[in-house]
C-alpha cells in the first residue's frame, strides 16, 4: 500500500489547511452579517470536508492527480464559490431579518388623522405601518412600498404627495423589517402574498372604496407589487419605480464577457433563492402582461443603465394602459427628487385616471 493510499497524520495537513482557509473566508462573511461564529464554523466544516474528500479520493487514484491535489482543490473551490457559495451568500444577505423600532409617527407628515396600524398578513406575520385615511370626497387609497433593507420611512415622500392630493395612504414595514414580524425577508417572494390581506384590511374600513386601491412600489416595493398584481385584481393601478429583474429571462442579451458573467451569477442567485425560500421567482416578462388592462407605469432612473435597459425590455409586454417613463437624469428611485414637479404631476394624473 502506497503512502497516497494510507491514512496517516501527514495526510490530514491538506484538509486542515483547507479548513483554515475556508474558515477565514467565511469569518469575513459572518463579520459583515453580524454572525461570525456560525459562518466560521460552516466554513471550517466545508473546507475540511472538501479537503478530506480530495485527499482520500485522489489518494486512492494516486499518481499525477494526487500530486496535483492542491491545484485541483483550488479549481474546485473556485467553481463552488463562484457558482454556488457566492450567489447563495448574496441571497442570504438579502433575507436576514432587520427588526428595530421605527420613529416617529409625528414626523410622518401624513396629517393629524394618521394612525399606527398592525395588519395580520400571510404566514402569521403582522405588518406594522402608518395609515392616513383619504379625504371625504375621495375614498381611494394608495399603498406605498419601500425598497430593500428599508422601512416605511423610506416611502414617506411619495406618500406625502399622494396624501396632500386627497388620497388615503398606507405605508408599512415589509415582513422581517422594522417593526413588522417575520423570521426572514424574502426578496419579495413571500411579501407578494401580503398584498391581499392588506387590501382586505382596507376594504373593511368604511371610508375606503375597495375598488379604488392602487400601489406605488419603490425598488423592491415595485417587485412586490408587480408580483402580486396578477393574482390580486383589486390592485387597480401600479406605479413601479425602479423595477429590476426577477430571473435570468429578464436580463437583456449583453454581448460582453463581464455582463455575461453577471447574468450567470444573477441566474444562480435567483435559482438558489427559489430553493432557499421555497418559491421560484417568476420573470417579470411573464407577470407584466397579466396586469393589463389595469394601469401600470414603469419608471426608470436614466442614470442607472441596467435599470433603464431592464425596463425598456419590459415595454413590449405592457399591453393596454401600460406606460414607460425613463427619467434621464435620475438615479435609482430618485425621480421625485430630480424632477419633483413633473414627477408629482405625472403620478397624480396616473392615479386620478386609474382610480377615478
Amino acid at each position: 500500500m502506497t503512502t497516497a493510499q494510507r491514512m496517516t497524520p501527514k495526510r490530514l495537513l491538506f484538509p486542515i489547511v483547507n479548513m483554515i482557509v475556508f474558515a477565514m473566508l467565511f469569518f469575513v462573511i459572518g463579520y459583515y452579517v453580524l454572525e461570525p461564529a456560525p459562518w466560521t464554523l460552516l466554513g471550517a466544516a466545508l473546507g475540511f470536508g472538501v479537503g478530506l474528500a480530495l485527499e482520500l479520493g485522489l489518494g486512492a487514484l494516486g499518481g499525477w492527480l494526487y500530486r496535483r491535489r492542491v491545484t485541483l482543490a483550488v479549481l474546485l473551490e473556485l467553481v463552488l464559490i463562484i457558482a454556488y457559495i457566492g450567489p447563495f451568500i448574496l441571497v442570504y444577505l438579502q433575507t436576514t431579518p432587520q427588526s428595530y423600532t421605527v420613529c416617529c409617527i409625528e414626523d410622518s407628515g401624513l396629517g393629524d388623522r394618521v394612525e399606527l396600524v398592525h395588519i395580520p398578513a400571510a404566514d402569521g406575520v403582522t405588518l406594522a405601518g402608518w395609515y392616513a385615511p383619504p379625504s371625504e370626497d375621495n375614498r381611494a387609497v394608495v399603498l406605498v412600498l419601500h425598497g430593500s433593507r428599508g422601512n416605511r420611512t423610506g416611502s414617506r415622500s411619495h406618500a406625502r404627495v399622494l396624501h396632500e392630493a386627497g388620497y388615503g395612504v398606507l405605508i408599512y414595514d415589509q415582513r422581517a423589517s422594522g417593526e413588522s414580524t417575520g423570521d426572514r425577508q424574502s426578496m419579495g417572494l413571500h411579501d407578494q402574498r401580503d398584498i391581499t390581506p392588506i387590501i382586505d384590511w382596507l376594504a373593511a374600513r368604511p371610508e375606503v372604496d375597495s375598488d379604488r386601491v392602487g400601489g406605488v412600489g419603490l425598488s423592491l416595493g415595485a417587485h412586490i407589487l408587480v408580483m402580486a398584481a396578477p393574482d390580486e385584481p383589486r390592485l387597480a393601478a401600479v406605479w413601479s419605480d425602479g423595477l429590476g429583474i426577477n430571473g435570468r429571462d429578464d436580463i437583456p442579451a449583453y454581448p460582453g464577457l463581464g455582463d455575461q458573467f453577471t447574468t450567470f451569477i444573477n441566474g444562480q442567485a435567483f435559482w438558489l433563492a427559489g430553493l432557499y425560500l421555497g418559491e421560484p421567482p417568476i420573470p417579470f416578462k411573464q407577470l407584466i402582461p397579466q396586469i393589463a388592462p389595469r394601469h401600470l407605469m414603469l419608471v426608470a432612473g436614466g442614470r442607472d443603465q441596467y435599470e433603464t435597459d431592464f425596463n425598456r425590455g419590459y415595454e413590449p409586454y405592457l399591453g393596454e394602459n401600460g406606460q414607460l417613463w425613463v427619467i434621464e437624469n435620475a438615479p435609482h428611485v430618485g425621480g421625485l427628487g430630480t424632477v419633483p414637479e413633473e414627477y408629482t404631476a405625472r403620478m397624480l394624473a396616473f392615479f386620478d385616471s386609474a382610480l377615478r
